[in-house]
């Protein structure tokens, strides 16, 4: 954006260089011109500023952000977390199996047991030895 010197100042700055015209305007023309070079090294200088911030706003969120590659590497830990507890899972009902067959087992001699204890009561009453006898005489 060109800057140039209001008309008052022009005015001043003629009077000031004795009513030569062609002085006060090479004298406008610097002041313009050293104006717009402040200008132009503010601008580069808020240009730097703004990068540098934004460079140092990046890193500082870089830091404290999830990124995607640490969110993707959390999920995959918890997903050989859950494929680990289901072994756990899958191990604990063969092992359930395993023991519900036991018991099956154990009730069929327990009731195997109880049968011929039964049956050897039975047969060594007196009184069912005499009910034989009878029976069979």
């Amino acid at each position: 954006m060109a800057y140039s010197i209001p008309r008052d100042v022009f005015l001043l700055l003629e009077t000031a260089c004795n009513q030569d015209r062609e002085k006060a305007e090479v004298f406008a023309k610097a002041i313009e011109s050293s104006i717009q070079a402040i200008e132009n090294q503010a601008d580069e200088h808020i240009t730097h500023k703004k990068e540098s911030l934004k460079a140092e706003l990046y890193n500082e969120l870089r830091t404290e952000l999830a990124t995607k590659e640490f969110v993707r590497a959390e999920i995959n830990g918890v997903r050989a977390e859950i494929s680990e507890v289901r072994a756990e899972i899958s191990n604990v009902r063969a092992e359930i199996n395993v023991l519900r067959g036991e018991l099956k087992q154990t009730t069929l001699l327990l009731k195997v047991l109880i049968g011929i204890a039964v049956f050897g009561l039975t047969l060594f009453n007196p009184a069912f030895v005499k009910l034989v006898e009878l029976i069979m005489k």
